[in-house]
């Protein structure tokens, strides 16, 4: 029997979009069944989500995946016998990504049976997919179940080293036979190298024609950073999802607030004790009932003192009927939605968005950027108009920037030294837009100002790297191209081989509306599959550095997060391996002193697009030492020569 997924999967696709979208999705019906004349906009929100959840489509949600594994299921007893695998690989697929693991291992080995045990170009992908079913029930047993410190962070070792190695030793098995028939195949060896450091086997186990050298894993420098989120009760388990860290309740010490990209999971808020620990005051706060969200941000958009928060959701799902909410922070530890008295509910497809006064007027505006899609409905970009009463007006389009693309990154920042926000957008699909504020209006100055790429970028922010007083740019380059191979970029790039694509850039600016991109000078022409991403002073040298949260919905995806400590604003040194290097899929970071002791923390949400790709969050400490000082000593870094920016 002759495999050919390809055709399959197109036909499959085709039949799963061809059904009807639930009306119950539509914005309409959601609005007008949560609707209470005496209903507080609070509750009617509480409601409109719980409708969302309920009753949302498979199809227009990446992470409804068991609902999905029922279609497939279906559709095995209804196709013809010769497509029986085909359906049935599908149904395997969305058990997997449900998290519904041995049921999935158990209909890929079906499917393999089916096929005759036959590896070949057309029936790769089923033994990759089997292989990775067995990686994946070695996670979920050891790194979500039975967390440490170091579980799942590059190199494996110590407490990090499984303990339950049935799966990373049958996905070994699989991977070995893979590489026989297809030797150059990057991320099966990487995967293949991973896995028997599961087991540690690394480097002494791996064959030597598949092995990636130990050297590669080095540590730079002699400081070493711990997850400590298991000890402090702080690894909340989710999908991806954002983070705010602030001092929400006016106590001097940093909070967390947190959300998760299901259409159920709660958002959760964690008080910090001023001691090193955290309490979780989710129901005190008044939030149960606010669910799900791919970000999250926080200002005080009602000049009372104290951060309010933003929560954008939507982002990636197809109907894009899904609101943001604004949470009005009340001042006594609690919060209440606010969102539909202040004029900002709507229904798009969103992740991003970013605070400033356009206007100058004193009061913070927002600007959301939504995803459109070729042949769907447009979902146009909004701007709100801070009225000062508490309420918003959307004005975007009478100012010419209610731009429709796939955006998925927005910043403001000053491109000119002119003290008027500008605004920075990544496209996924497209140009970027670099807007520059005229005082009332914009000019999209992005083609002449060097800034339009790459054509497929995620997360984005304006920060002065080289510290000469003027705002550079970063934005991470980024293709969802499930064809793609992110783990064997990773490990082309970890040999020093840059592979094909389109890298993050550094734009550096030139002071004139102008900007040089120094990504090769900087050392960041990288493919780094950047999802969430932060930046601070790690070592308190005076320098931004930044970390990447990184992966793609794929699970063979397992690429490291990334951290990129600035050496003196002429370059970035990669300093992942220092205990940065997490491999499960990373989100909403935020760096922060969390236990007051002089020196930036970072807390990650942790956990792919998909319903079972869970994974307990992070919390980074920076080692004890003596004093500030002490960190930034032992680095051992030397600043780079060449062509770079000036620095100070």
């Amino acid at each position: 029997m002759t495999f050919k997924l390809p055709v399959f999967i197109l036909t499959i696709f085709i039949l799963f979009q061809a059904c009807k979208q639930d009306s119950a999705n539509s914005p309409t019906h959601v609005a007008s069944n949560s609707s209470n004349a005496t209903a507080s906009g609070h509750r009617r929100m509480i409601a409109i989500l719980d409708s969302i959840a309920q009753n949302a489509s498979p199809q227009n949600c990446y992470h409804l995946n068991s609902k999905k594994a029922d279609f497939f299921l279906e559709q095995m007893s209804i196709v013809p016998q010769e497509q029986r695998p085909f359906a049935q690989f599908k149904y395997a697929e969305q058990l997997l990504y449900a998290g519904k693991i041995e049921a999935a291992i158990m209909q890929f080995q079906d499917v393999v049976n089916q096929i005759g045990d036959q590896l070949n170009a057309d029936t790769k992908l089923v033994y990759e997919m089997l292989a990775v079913s067995y990686m994946r029930l070695g996670e979920q047993q050891n790194c979500v179940e039975q967390t440490t410190s170091q579980s799942c962070i590059i190199p494996i070792q110590g407490t990090g080293i499984y303990k339950m190695k049935a799966g990373p030793e049958n996905a070994v098995k699989i991977y070995e036979r893979i590489l026989k028939s297809f030797p150059d195949d990057m991320q099966t060896r990487w995967l293949l190298n991973v896995a028997y450091m599961n087991l540690g086997k690394h480097p002494a186990g791996v064959p030597k024609e598949y092995l990636v050298p130990e050297n590669l894993f080095q540590t730079k420098g002699e400081i070493h950073f711990r997850n400590i989120a298991t000890q402090l009760g702080m690894d909340v388990r989710g999908i991806s999802g954002g983070i705010c860290m602030e001092d929400f309740d006016g106590d001097g010490n940093l909070d967390l607030f947190m959300t998760s990209y299901g259409l159920s999971d709660p958002a959760r808020f964690f008080r910090n004790n001023g001691d090193g620990t955290f309490s979780e005051r989710t129901h005190e706060a008044n939030l149960d009932g606010i669910v799900s969200g791919l970000n999250t941000l926080h200002a005080d958009y009602d000049n009372d003192g104290d951060r309010d928060i933003f929560i954008l959701r939507g982002g990636w799902l197809v109907g894009g009927t899904h609101p943001n909410s604004l949470l009005r922070n009340n001042g006594d530890g609690t919060f209440t939605d606010a969102t539909i008295e202040a004029g900002l509910l709507s229904f798009h497809p969103t992740q991003t968005a970013s605070w400033a006064d356009f206007n100058g007027d004193g009061w913070l505006d927002l600007y959301i950027a939504n995803e459109s899609r070729p042949n769907l409905p447009l979902h146009p970009n909004e701007l709100f108009k801070n009225n000062g009463n508490g309420t918003f007006t959307n004005v975007a389009k009478e100012l010419g920037v209610d731009f429709t693309g796939f955006f998925k990154g927005c910043t403001w920042g000053n491109a000119n030294n002119d003290r008027l926000p500008d605004l920075y957008l990544s496209n996924l699909l497209g140009d970027n837009k670099l807007l520059v504020n005229r005082g009332g209006s914009f000019e999209d100055i992005a083609v002449n100002a060097g800034v339009n790429n790459p054509q497929m970028s995620f997360p984005c922010w304006f920060f002065d790297f080289n510290s000469d007083g003027l705002d550079d740019i970063f934005v991470a380059g980024y293709n969802f191209d499930l064809t793609l191979q992110a783990s064997g970029d990773f490990l082309l790039e970890l040999m020093g081989k840059l592979p094909d694509g389109d890298w993050s850039r550094i734009y550096r600016n030139d002071g004139n509306e102008t900007f040089t991109d120094v990504a090769k000078q900087t050392g960041m022409n990288k493919l780094t599959f950047a999802m969430g991403s932060n930046f601070g002073d790690l070592d308190n040298d005076g320098w931004l550095d930044f970390y990447l949260g990184t992966g793609k919905p794929d699970f063979r995806a397992l690429v490291p997060n990334r951290m990129f400590r600035n050496v003196g604003g002429q370059r970035f040194e990669e300093i992942t391996m220092n205990g940065f290097g997490h491999l499960q899929k990373g989100h909403g970071i935020a760096f922060g002193d969390l236990d007051n002791d002089g020196d930036q923390d970072i807390y990650e949400v942790m956990g792919g697009a998909y319903e079972g790709d869970i994974a307990p969050n992070i919390f980074l400490k920076t080692p004890e030492r003596p004093g500030i000082n002490g960190l930034k000593s032992k680095w051992r870094a030397k600043p780079a020569t060449g062509t770079a920016s000036a620095q100070k």
